[in-house]
């Protein structure tokens, strides 16, 4: 019997009062294969139980109405999925394994904007100035870090968390915590140094907790002794300019919408149980347009170096060889500001961003223009350790 003439069987046997999955079952066929063809039935007309062509009928520019329904009601279902994202690459993998045939993502995309389904988010314009920047070319070269917060949840108080992202892979790692101290700083990006590896580069912004003490800009707080005791290199961008750390910054974006505004917590310790979950489904299974479409996981270029579990912040820390850099921009005063401290600039960086590299084996400060050095100052540094035995926690 041909497949014609089987659909037209089981409306018959419908027809006559017996039940779908009787039918269904008894055919070897599925329930969505009957209901299919019952509402075939009920609209097609004369030549219901026929089978339409699988030529596709690709006009540019152009889709069927099926087709976008199924696009818009797959972005719809995505919205109300837990973590999951909306976009137009994720939209394509979400169908594809629903063994769809898609159009191009050209297409989709043009489908989301006709039928006002974009989420705009505001871009940086590049204002025309020559940005120093370090080439990522692997996984933990260069990790991006910031913190989140305050926020509240509604019977325990306030929360921050320390998140880090690496910019070649987008691996993510999220660290709630109660406070923002230096130590509580430290602890967030040991942990995230035991899960994601130790990086060559740490870029963040300016925040006090990290960078040490207004009134001796020498001494470096716990955060930059600790990188440079692992030898990583610490790297801050121009005060005032969050978009330099753009990865991270977009990553605590998603972190704001996609996990602490999507549910609700019971606490904080629910808060923190939750956010590893939020962070193994984010590596897993987000996909970036600016990753191929691939996620973090997939992007991961191995070259793993974990700090051990059983490392803890050392009762003493002093300041080791090794490099700290600054980005910063010169204004029309042509001063280089490092830590509140003043250095004379050159005219010829005047509305220029410079890089200013800290070597502490040395004691100087060496400042770069377009790769070149332009300036170097002794840089003397204090022989003392933290003691964190006499922090007050």
């Amino acid at each position: 019997m041909d497949e014609e003439k089987i659909r037209e069987q089981a409306i018959r046997r419908y027809e006559k009062g017996e039940s779908p999955k009787g039918i269904y079952q008894s055919l070897g066929k599925s329930k969505a294969w009957f209901f299919k063809w019952l509402n075939r039935y009920k609209h097609d007309g004369e030549d219901w139980a026929k089978s339409y062509s699988r030529k596709p009928h690709h006009t540019p520019r152009k889709i069927d109405k099926d087709m976008e329904q199924t696009i818009i009601k797959a972005r719809k279902s995505l919205e109300k999925k837990l973590y999951a994202q909306i976009g137009v690459l994720n939209i394509s993998w979400y169908l594809s394994q629903k063994g769809i045939t898609l159009p191009s993502t050209a297409t989709i995309s043009r489908v989301i904007k006709r039928n006002n389904l974009v989420r705009k988010r505001p871009k940086y314009t590049p204002k025309g100035v020559n940005y120093p920047s370090l080439e990522v070319i692997q996984s933990n070269y260069l990790h991006q870090f910031d913190l989140v917060g305050p926020r509240y949840l509604k019977t325990d108080g306030r929360f921050y968390s320390g998140n880090i992202i690496d910019a070649f892979d987008r691996r993510g790692n999220v660290n709630p915590m109660r406070r923002q101290t230096r130590i509580d700083v430290a602890n967030a990006l040991i942990r995230s140094w035991q899960t994601l590896g130790i990086s060559s580069y740490l870029q963040m912004d300016n925040m006090l907790s990290a960078r040490g003490s207004n009134r001796y800009p020498h001494s470096f707080g716990l955060v930059i002794r600790l990188c440079l005791k692992l030898g990583i290199q610490p790297l801050f961008i121009p005060v005032g300019e969050p978009w330099r750390n753009g990865i991270i910054e977009h990553f605590q974006d998603v972190f704001d919408k996609m996990f602490f505004r999507a549910q609700y917590f019971k606490n904080f310790n629910h808060l923190f149980q939750q956010a590893k979950d939020f962070e193994i489904f984010h590596n897993q299974n987000h996909r970036y347009s600016t990753l191929g479409g691939k996620t973090p996981m997939e992007k991961f270029s191995g070259n793993v170096k974990l700090l051990s579990r059983d490392f803890n912040l050392p009762k003493k820390l002093a300041i080791t060889p090794g490099h700290i850099h600054l980005v910063r921009f010169i204004r029309s005063n042509r001063i280089l500001d490092i830590f509140g401290e003043k250095f004379a600039m050159p005219i010829e960086v005047e509305y220029e961003y410079v890089w200013a590299t800290i070597d502490t084996a040395k004691e100087s400060l060496l400042v770069y223009h377009d790769s070149k050095l332009i300036e170097k100052f002794d840089y003397s540094l204090p022989k003392t350790s933290i003691d964190l035995s006499k922090i007050e926690l």
